[in-house]
């Protein structure tokens, strides 16, 4: 499991769902495990810090901190003086000069009359327009090293296959290529590798054709092959060279050699061959995905380890990746952090969490060394630990194609349950084994009785006898099913640096969050400390840098931010005047203001749920008076309340782990008061929880949405019934933007405010690791209905196929939310601005190709004929993205917020981006724990902002766009704050959530039981989910339900 605090969220990959907030920490919420969410994500609350509130108690906590002025919930930020990062070693210096006048130079040539014929033909996406300027200007460090290389480096890449494959076996496949650098055709040349398809060098190989070597296998640290080794061939292709310097020259110059985009991609991914290969070659070090590296050494670094208990430890490490930035490569280096299986005695392990199955889960195909066997040495003396990979514990279905299988009492079962048959003296408790030669523990003693059946406990009793077993403890079985071969638990010890991709439980996630965030000023020492260590990023701790003729910068560059000035919010007073406030860091107050439109809540009640779980709370009478209480604080914001019913909805009851007979009991309800002729519906219902459960909540928002058309709002009753008015608040930001009413607007939005422009957010989310085969990707869409962006509506479609990315349904998605806007704007737009999220770099092209042309047919079949002679609707894509390791810290205390960071509103479009293409970093939020995360914004198509004059006082249209994203930031409606993420992709985001909540039943299926039988296993349905599942009922279809 990867984890970054600033980004662990994306509402997206875990059981979370709408108004429930975030498990993670930083700005979103949590997306939980694995790069892109695990099964559980963010599921329990959360501690937060960021925008999108704190640990929160599941339903409500998300919007913690975002009505008053008190802060995000539990991250609400530790005090203490600003601290500003700076390098012991190394004077701080200004932004580089030659870099900024490149830029300049760069977009000059580029606005020229001759800038078409000078134009690289690989331009794909729209030239920057230039440079902002608006705001106040800042230093910032940015967490990047310069790459300096000589004027004639160049590198090699030579393809390399494999014979028979191994690209099912990651550590096999390694050690080969370590087998072929050792080769003495190789010999005094300066290599690198991926350890899967190529190797580098500076010089050409001793061979001009492609070459095919013999290889005999030998495992590591062995002096020679068996005789019966394996025998792979490798061959090894002709060279791909790449001229480093020309790539550089065409980032800087736009009359420079014209490198092609292949070409560029493939250099950049030879050079971080060659700087991820000191990591990756180093014992002790584990890499995950090519460019996140993890120290596993403890001594003297224990500062980069923590237990997060239950047999997991958490590994701060470093991540690098080259990057190409205006006339220079630089290496962007970030720390990040993953869990860990913990190392030691496996017999302790389970003595500490005994074998339920979710603990047998974290062992299983993860590596122990072997105690009861002696060790081999190397002819130099070196150790050579034996290792076995753990398959399960022993079952009783194991080697049932086998004469003798094993007898098996039950799944778990301890030593003195588990007999395998012996037909020899045998060193391991594999059935049918030859004996085995070297030297073993207890060899003395008389061999075992052959042809028979032996229990795991008699065997090792009478073969080594001073090892003491436990029967309570499970019987390992490092074979396999077909061929399994036992060991006791005593003999095993659990290998380090084994990544774990479980989802964690509330107080691992309270532990992992504490261990990961962290400030910006220690995050930057641990780079230029620890993570240049464990990167080899000095060329005396790593030579072979030299040899490559690579410099990398002494300490992290400098760029220039800007920070822009926040937008004025409107309200309107008790007297119902408008009023405006001036938010401070990036967040305001609603004190003495009532909503800028308020909604009418029609016909609405409350409903309080009863529970037998240990700790639920619930009173009946309690609840009443608080629901008057809320009732007042709702009509004094100014919403219409008159339609409540003067009586609760039937109570249902949660029954603890009982998550069928809780779903027909709230189905019931729902039913009532949907059909009853003693009940009128409710348009919205006040749901009073008992206990934070994911399960609960889910099912409500299921039901209410998709089968009886009811707005529901859950609230927690332990935090509720406390009656806080900026409780209140929080909860009342909710029902009135679900009432049709807008919170808050503000007056600053460029060519919206013009009323011709349709904002666009989409997003799309996946299964999870841990998700069902049946568990299906699903997108959604979000668009304005007005000028104010104060309301949006929705729509949700299931993918073609499951981890599809591309919209698969975009055109008549588009087509409803076209007809939408224009039923309420009595026209089609002229403009739509499109906020495009959830996609990677590689990815932007496939947007191009097969999402711009449904958006172009959709308006095809919608626009009259005198709209498109017009060139009309003008289309603008803008890609954000937050899963990217950029991070800036401030240079001093002038660019630095009370929590150290930078302050919100800061902005970056140099130093670290690239003069052809038009992106931008943008922090519009304070964030209240960790080190903050700006969003990155990428043009990918523009025909709205290159159509429009500028007006003052912009000067350029990337000042336009950067105003207009960050204004917007100011108008999430559930917050009074500004977000880090513009709200369009928010609530696309927000919306595929609420999707998950809808089918948790295949996102998050139950863990089952502790010990399954053998063979059963259920058989998935390929046609099991349908797109009537994630239908919303018609009656609250085009409002913002899933807020």
């Amino acid at each position: 499991m990867s984890f970054d605090p600033a980004a662990r969220g994306r509402g997206r990959g875990g059981r979370g769902g709408g108004d429930r907030g975030g498990r993670g920490g930083g700005d979103r919420g949590g997306r939980g495990g694995g790069e892109r969410g695990g099964r559980g994500g963010r599921d329990r609350g959360g501690r937060g810090g960021g925008d999108r509130g704190g640990r929160g108690g599941g339903y409500d906590g998300g919007n913690r901190g975002t009505y008053g002025s008190r802060g995000g919930g539990r991250g609400g930020g530790r005090g203490g003086p600003v601290s500003i990062f700076r390098d012991p070693n190394y004077p701080a210096e200004a932004p580089d000069a030659k870099v900024a006048k490149m830029e300049d130079d760069y977009h000059k040539s580029s606005s020229g009359i001759n800038a078409l014929g000078k134009m690289s033909l690989n331009q794909r996406f729209p030239s920057r327009p230039g440079y902002g300027e608006n705001g106040r200007k800042v230093q910032l460090y940015a967490n990047y090293f310069a790459l300096n290389t000589s004027p004639s480096f160049a590198l090699g890449r030579y393809p390399v296959t494999i014979s028979p494959s191994m690209d099912d076996k990651k550590k096999k496949r390694e050690q080969l290529f370590n087998l072929i650098l050792e080769l003495p055709e190789f010999a005094n040349i300066p290599l690198a590798t991926d350890y899967a398809s190529m190797i580098i060098t500076p010089n050409k190989l001793p061979f001009k054709e492609e070459r095919v070597f013999s290889i005999p296998w030998r495992s590591e640290g062995e002096d020679d092959p068996l005789s019966n080794a394996q025998i792979y061939k490798v061959r090894i292709g002709s060279p791909t060279s790449y001229t480093i310097p020309d790539l550089v020259q065409s980032l800087g110059n736009i009359s420079a050699a014209n490198v092609s985009e292949v070409q560029r991609e493939e250099a950049i991914q030879a050079m971080n061959t060659v700087m991820g290969f000191f990591a990756k070659s180093q014992k002790g070090t584990v890499s995950i995905a090519n460019n996140r590296h993890f120290s596993t050494a403890q001594a003297g670094n224990q500062h980069n380890f923590t237990t997060l208990n239950y047999g997991l430890e958490a590994i701060r490490g470093f991540y690098q990746s080259v990057r190409p930035a205006t006339g220079r490569l630089l290496l962007n280096v970030n720390v990040t952090h993953s869990v860990f299986l913990e190392r030691g005695p496996l017999n302790v392990f389970f003595q500490r969490l005994g074998h339920a199955h979710s603990v047998v889960d974290k062992i299983k195909r993860k590596r122990v060394e072997v105690t009861h066997l002696a060790a081999k040495k190397s002819k130099s003396g070196i150790i050579i630990p034996r290792e076995k990979t753990i398959w399960d514990l022993a079952r009783p279905s194991d080697g049932r194609t086998e004469e003798h299988p094993p007898q098996v009492a039950r799944y778990g079962a301890g030593p003195k349950e588990v007999k395998f048959w012996i037909s020899a003296e045998q060193s391991s408790t594999k059935a049918k084994t030859p004996p085995k030669s070297g030297s073993k523990q207890g060899s003395s003693k008389p061999a075992v009785t052959i042809n028979k059946y032996i229990t795991v406990y008699d065997y090792f009793k009478s073969k080594y006898p001073n090892i003491v077993l436990d029967a309570k403890f499970p019987v390992v079985n490092v074979g396999n099913d077909l061929n399994p071969s036992y060991l006791p638990v005593e003999v095993c010890i659990i290998k380090p640096g084994q990544i774990v991709k479980k989802s964690l439980l509330g107080d691992q996630t309270r532990l992992m969050l504490d261990f990961a965030n962290r400030r910006p000023e220690p995050n930057a020492m641990s780079i230029i400390t620890s993570g240049k260590q464990v990167l080899g990023l000095n060329n005396k701790d790593n030579p072979l840098l030299s040899k490559f003729g690579v410099q990398v910068g002494n300490s992290l560059i400098t760029v220039q931010g800007r920070v822009l000035p926040p937008p004025v919010i409107n309200y309107k007073n008790r007297q119902h005047r408008p009023m405006t406030k001036t938010p401070m860091d990036g967040s305001w107050n609603m004190r003495d203001t009532r909503f800028h439109t308020c909604g009418d809540l029609g016909n609405w009640t409350y409903m309080v749920v009863e529970s037998d779980k240990r700790g639920a709370r619930w009173n009946h009478d309690h609840a009443a008076d608080t629901v008057e209480q809320f009732r007042a604080h709702l009509q004094g914001a100014g919403i219409g309340v008159q339609g409540w019913m003067g009586r609760p909805a039937p109570t249902p009851k949660h029954i603890d782990g009982n998550e069928t007979a809780t779903s027909a009991d709230i189905e019931r309800v729902f039913r009532m008061m949907s059909t009853s002729s003693n009940f009128k519906k409710p348009k919205f219902l006040l749901c009073i929880l008992p206990v934070d459960d994911v399960m609960l909540y889910n099912t409500i928002k299921r039901f209410g949405d998709t089968r009886a058309g009811i707005h529901t709002v859950c609230v927690q009753h332990s935090k509720f019934t406390k009656g806080d008015p900026q409780y209140f608040g929080n909860v009342a930001l909710k029902f009135n933007l679900k009432a049709g009413g807008i919170n808050q607007t503000i007056d600053k939005l460029g060519i919206i405010n013009e009323g011709k422009t349709m904002v666009v957010g989409i997003d799309v989310t996946h299964p999870s690791p841990g998700s069902k085969d049946t568990a299906p990707s699903v997108a959604a869409m979000v668009t304005s209905t007005d000028k104010l962006l104060g309301q949006w509506s929705g729509i949700c479609r299931l993918q073609g196929q499951a981890r599809q990315e591309p919209v698969s349904e975009l055109e008549p998605m588009f087509i409803r939310q076209l007809d939408i806007w224009q039923r309420k704007n009595k026209m089609l737009p002229d403009n739509i601005l499109i906020y495009r999220d959830g996609v990677s770099e590689g990815q932007y092209n496939i947007l191009l190709e097969q999402e711009l042309p449904k958006i172009r047919n959709a308006c095809r079949q919608k626009y009259p004929a005198d709209y498109t002679k017009k060139s009309l609707p003008r289309i603008s894509i803008v890609v954000c993205g937050k899963r990217h390791h950029t991070r800036f810290y401030p240079k001093d205390t002038d660019s630095a917020d009370s929590k150290s960071n930078c302050p919100a509103g800061t902005v970056v479009d140099r130093g670290v981006t690239e003069s052809r293409n038009w992106d931008f970093f943008l922090q519009p939020h304070q964030s209240l724990m960790g080190t903050a995360r700006p969003c990155h914004y990428f043009v990918i198509q523009d025909e709205i902002f290159k159509s429009q004059k500028v007006k003052a006082p912009h000067k350029t249209s990337a000042d336009s766009l950067e105003e207009l994203t960050h204004n917007m930031c100011h108008l999430f409606g559930r917050a009074t704050k500004a977000v880090s993420l513009c709200p369009p992709a928010y609530y696309a985001d927000l919306l595929c959530t609420r999707m998950r909540a809808y089918l948790a039943d295949q996102y998050d299926p139950p863990t089952g039981r502790t010990t399954p039988e053998p063979g059963n296993y259920s058989t998935p349905s390929t046609n099991a989910i349908g797109q009537g599942r994630i239908n919303i009922h018609q009656d609250i279809t085009e409002s913002m339900f899933w807020i």
